[in-house]
């Protein structure tokens, strides 16, 4: 329950900075998503999501931003039990910004991961599909025997750090210093969160027309400390990624994508992992719309017994979607995966709804 507790202590401490503040000064919206999946290798069980961004104005370009999450997750497996209640905090910070020729915004508590462009579609009514980007929770299959530790390409994680962030019409860049690696995922209260270790991001993109980017990140750091190893290893493992991403948006479409390569530090040398995934959205009217995505997460080879393991997450998935009010939206999906060490691929119908609202 610590997780609950860590929500708990900040919303208190959120309530008292606002306290006396005119409602102007706040802004709250929520989200509710509950879906439900059927196929092969699903549990038919539903999901609910519930997902909070608060924000309160001090003056001066600062405002203290909360994002409480909370998850009832479907059974992992056909007739499995139904998971405890999952509570989260995914941000929960401090925030400057400027305006100007070249704008300015600094975050500094527990800040979104500041590499990976897919973070952004975890959020349910900013997702264009039903499912999230699973390469990014799904750990990769161990390839180190001497670390005890699981870790991903890429992860959907919420450290503990200072971003800066600079901005002009034609381009972008950033830097921050986070607390654990970004291929490790971390929340505050969170009952296995990694040791904590620093790590370096940059990030920079341009946008050469109005609706086309072209990025481009960079980190480097502990992902792995030796508390971590297995005994008879005392160094820290490092782990270095690196990433391009694109998006392009006119009329009616949007595209997304993006590749990230690491490179982990094992025991006898180095073991690279990569991850990459391609989307669009194309908006059929003012109430319909439809979007696909791919998506692959390739983990270093692994043999077990002189057999060779497979180490590749597949995803893919179509979906069709309406807004049946500027509140409310209707999903439905094809869904197809195949996940680390399966050989054949589950195939899955969905449908979620999803309701967003900003409440001041």
């Amino acid at each position: 329950m610590r997780s609950v507790s860590s929500v708990v202590a900040f919303l208190l401490v959120f309530a008292t900075a606002g306290h006396a503040q005119s409602f102007e000064r706040f802004t709250v919206d929520s989200v509710i998503e509950a879906d439900v999946f059927g196929g092969q290798n699903v549990s038919n069980r539903p999901q609910a999501i519930v997902d909070i961004s608060a924000a309160v104005r001090l003056g001066g370009g600062w405002q203290l931003v909360a994002r409480p999450w909370i998850r009832q997750a479907r059974p992992t497996t056909p007739g499995g039990a139904v998971p405890q209640l999952d509570v989260e905090m995914y941000e929960a910070l401090a925030r400057y910004e400027r305006a100007g020729a070249v704008s300015i915004r600094f975050d500094v508590g527990e800040i979104y991961s500041p590499i990976g462009i897919g973070i952004f579609d975890w959020r349910p009514s900013a997702n264009p599909t039903i499912v999230p980007h699973l390469s990014y929770a799904v750990p990769l299959v161990g390839f180190d025997p001497t670390v005890t530790v699981t870790e991903s390409v890429v992860a959907n994680t919420y450290p503990i750090g200072a971003q800066l962030n600079a901005s002009t019409r034609t381009w972008d860049a950033r830097a921050a210093v986070i607390n654990s690696s970004p291929t490790r995922q971390y929340y505050v209260g969170g009952s296995s969160n990694p040791s904590q270790a620093a790590n370096v991001v940059f990030g920079a993109g341009v946008t050469p027309v109005t609706g086309l980017r072209f990025g481009t990140s960079f980190g480097y750091g502990t992902y792995a400390t030796r508390d971590e190893l297995a005994p008879g290893a005392t160094d820290d493992r490092h782990a270095t990624i690196a990433g391009v991403e694109g998006e392009y948006a006119f009329a009616y479409t949007s595209l997304r994508g993006e590749i990230m390569h690491t490179s982990f530090e094992t025991a006898t040398g180095s073991a690279a992992a990569t991850e990459w995934f391609v989307q669009g959205t194309q908006i059929l009217s003012p109430r319909w719309f439809a979007a696909a995505r791919f998506e692959q997460s390739s983990g270093p080879p692994v043999t077990l017994r002189g057999q060779a393991i497979q180490t590749d997450l597949n995803m893919f998935e179509g979906t069709a979607g309406f807004r049946i009010s500027p509140e409310f939206t209707l999903r439905t999906s094809y869904y197809a995966r195949r996940f680390y060490r399966a050989t054949t691929w589950d195939n899955q119908a969905g449908v979620s709804l999803v309701w967003a609202r900003r409440w001041w």
